[in-house]
Formats: C-alpha cells, sequence, structure tokens
C-alpha cells in the first residue's frame, strides 16, 4: 500500500497557516518516506484557500520523488485547453510525477460563479475529461461539443507519458464513472468500513463489466489522521482542529452528512479517522488494506492548527507506521 498526504488548504480567520508552510511539510513528507502529496480545489470560500495548480507547480521545484495530485479539481469549470497545459506543464517541471484526479463537486456557490449549471455539471464533467485526455495524448484535436468547441488544437509540450487521471465520487454512478473513465477510483473521507466494503465491490464490479484489469486500476482512500503516543493523547490534541472542519463542512452543506445524518460530534465521526499510537493506525490501517485500498491519504493539518504539531505527527506517521506496512 502507497502512502500520501492531503495537504491543508484553508486559511481560517487568526490563523497562522501561510500557503509557504507547505514548504516544509513537503520536504519533510519525502524525507520520511511518504509517496505523495495533494491538493484540492475550493472556490468561494470565507476561510480563504490554497489554490492547486499555482501550489503543486511550486512544490514540483521543491521535491524530487513525491507525486503530485489533484484530489480532486473541478475540470468544467476551466476551458480544457488551458487546464491541459496548466497540468501537462507540471508534470513536465516534476519529471513526470503530476496525477490528475477530478470530481463533479457538490457546493453550487463554487460553482454557477463558473457559468456552470449544476444540473449540467456531470455531462460537463465528462466532456472536459474527454477533451483533456485527448490534449494529453494527441497530436491535433477537434471538438464540438455542448460546452466547448476546438479546431485543431493541441498542447506542446504533452505530459512526459500517459497522464493518470483519478475520479472522485461517493454514489454507486459515480463510482462507475470512476471505472469506465478513469485510472482511480478516489474514495470519500466520509465513508465508513462498512460503505467501503460496499462500495469497492460496485467499483471492481463495473472495472469487471467494462472489460478492465483490476490491476491497473487502483482504489484511494484519504483519511483524517493523527499520530501520537495514544488514541487519548491524539484526540485531545487534535479535536479542536479537526471539529472546527467537520463544522465548516456542515455550513458548507456536504452532501454526505445530509445523507448520513452525519452530526458535528466526535464520537459519531471516530470511525473515519486514523488516530493513536502507531500500533493503534497500523491496524486500522491493515483493515483497509485487506478490503482492497491501494493507497491512502491522511489529512493530518486541520484549521486552526499549528505547523509544530503537525510536523511532529508526519514525521511519526513516516517513521513508525509506512515501514510496519511495507
Amino acid at each position: 500500500m502507497k502512502f500520501g498526504v492531503f495537504l491543508n488548504q484553508y486559511y481560517t480567520p487568526d490563523d497562522d497557516f501561510e500557503v509557504t508552510d507547505l514548504y516544509e511539510q513537503a520536504e519533510l513528507i519525502e524525507d520520511v518516506g511518504f509517496d505523495g502529496v495533494s491538493l484540492g480545489e475550493r472556490h468561494v470560500h470565507e476561510e480563504g484557500v490554497v489554490e492547486p495548480i499555482t501550489g503543486l507547480s511550486a512544490l514540483a521545484a521543491r521535491t524530487e520523488t513525491l507525486d503530485l495530485s489533484t484530489m480532486a479539481m473541478l475540470p468544467m469549470l476551466y476551458n480544457p485547453l488551458h487546464l491541459a497545459e496548466y497540468v501537462s506543464t507540471i508534470d513536465r517541471l516534476s519529471g513526470g510525477r503530476m496525477h490528475f484526479g477530478a470530481a463533479v463537486g457538490y457546493r453550487e456557490r463554487e460553482i454557477e460563479p463558473f457559468g456552470i449549471e449544476m444540473e449540467e455539471r456531470s455531462k460537463a464533467m465528462i466532456e472536459s475529461l474527454h477533451v483533456l485526455k485527448r490534449l494529453w495524448t494527441e497530436e491535433s484535436v477537434s471538438h464540438d461539443g455542448t460546452q466547448w468547441s476546438f479546431d485543431d488544437v493541441f498542447v506542446s509540450p504533452r505530459p512526459e507519458e500517459e497522464m493518470p487521471v483519478w475520479i472522485g465520487g461517493h454514489a454507486d454512478i459515480a463510482i462507475k464513472r470512476a471505472a469506465y473513465r478513469g485510472d482511480a477510483w478516489i474514495a470519500s473521507a466520509s465513508s465508513t468500513t462498512d460503505d467501503l466494503e460496499e462500495q469497492i465491490g460496485v467499483y471492481e464490479s463495473s472495472l469487471e463489466e467494462f472489460d478492465m484489469d483490476r490491476e491497473d486500476n487502483e482504489v484511494i482512500l484519504m483519511r483524517d489522521c493523527f499520530v501520537a503516543d495514544s488514541v487519548e493523547e491524539a484526540r485531545e490534541t487534535i479535536e479542536p482542529y479537526l471539529l472546527k472542519l467537520y463544522q465548516m463542512y456542515a455550513r458548507w452543506g456536504q452532501t454526505y452528512m445530509d445523507e448520513h445524518e452525519v452530526e458535528v460530534d466526535y464520537d459519531e465521526l471516530e470511525e473515519k479517522f486514523v488516530i493513536g499510537s502507531p500500533a493503534d493506525c497500523v491496524e486500522q490501517l491493515r483493515e483497509y488494506e485487506e478490503l482492497g485500498v491501494d493507497q491512502v491519504y491522511v489529512r493530518c493539518q486541520f484549521p486552526g492548527q499549528p505547523q509544530e504539531t503537525t510536523l511532529e505527527t508526519l514525521e511519526r506517521f513516516g517513521e513508525d507506521v509506512i515501514p510496519a506496512l511495507e
């Protein structure tokens, strides 16, 4: 199983976090043996956000081995020609380390300002992915679609090799979309162990239906994580910051919270976290490995959490957890 870090992207009032903190984090993440780092995409949030394309470009210049990925961007918000160029350039800057993760999104406030209607976003995403893949592989692309039309356009330079496409989603239709149109499915951080077992079954059945090889298609799981000497110490350290994030999700109207009736209460959410001693974390991660998860991206910094605390847990994960699972 491979391990990456889903980096913090939120600025909140009175926090000490600055986007330049990610430089120090990424260098440590690489040093202690993680495989990758990822940034998500948000718009029109009071908290402020780190933009993933420019953020990953900077991290490409400060790392040598880490996979770089978006987890996940909303491709329908961009002109595909521009987006294909951005992603290809990061791939070239990093020596072929870029992975493109995409999702359909759920928050009207950050989709409709870009001219995409909520009810049309799935179709627009599918069209965008179709054009992006062609631009990353073909010498000339002509396309006459619902959202975009191009005549004899191309990207130069294209990615060094085939661009891996990861697709996120929680509902069955989104998981099937990932199987048909992507190289990996990104499982939601909201999924319980029971959810995961059922969803991985949907993904693998869909791959079989589309005559695709499971060995060539990965399950990538996001998990909120903190490593300390014990579960009690981990919870005491991280709970205020972690719950702040979930309060933000509730305020934004996170879809899965409505679907699963999840309150912003630690005890209700705990099953979805990987926290505790290194041994506790290893035990939790082995369960995901047995379910069929290929990569786990842990989120170890939450709104308001100090840089020092973040670096400490990243170091412990790299030194005490990853080696036990190799």
